[in-house]
């Protein structure tokens, strides 16, 4: 009877362990696959002939940000929408990621900034900082692409314990 069991213990753990990986092999399938879609898109869209980063940017809307060079050689930043609408821009037309930051600081009492990346709302290019403050906030700072200014920005109250 123990043998029985450990063998049935066993039968359990072995399907367990391959539905987790199976449910799990799904869930990555499909961002990957989106973000391989989004790539190919500027490709072909905007005549990307490399691509350096592609970066995820999820607010009221979820963009793929596709940067690379086109046929010219020129750095380009390219939005892939979920419905698939494209934008473009020419990266020297917008600040660098060191160049927001930079602003963020300066500007807006930033002490530690925790993320950063470039996005999308309302068919407006963005950069997002994500930030502490000088008041100990959590911050989301959204500035426009060619200027740093302020489009948007959240701020956090840490919780009293």
């Amino acid at each position: 009877m123990g043998k029985k069991w450990i063998l049935i213990i066993v039968g359990i753990l072995v399907l367990a362990s391959w539905q987790a990986y199976y449910l799990y092999s799904g869930v990555q399938a499909k961002p990957q696959k989106k973000e391989a879609e989004a790539v190919e898109l500027a490709k072909k869209e905007k005549n990307l002939t490399s691509v350096t980063n592609v970066e995820h940017f999820f607010k009221n809307e979820t963009y793929y940000v596709v940067e690379g060079k086109n046929e010219h050689g020129t750095d380009m930043i390219v939005w892939v929408g979920k419905d698939k609408k494209i934008f473009s821009e020419i990266a020297k037309k917008g600040l660098s990621e060191k160049q927001m930051i930079d602003y963020v600081k300066k500007n807006h009492n930033a002490e530690q900034i925790i993320d950063s990346r470039i996005g999308m709302e309302d068919e407006i290019p963005l950069w997002e900082v994500v930030y502490i403050d000088d008041q100990d906030r959590y911050t989301y700072y959204y500035g426009y692409f060619e200027t740093g200014k302020r489009y948007e920005i959240y701020r956090l109250k840490k919780s009293e314990q």
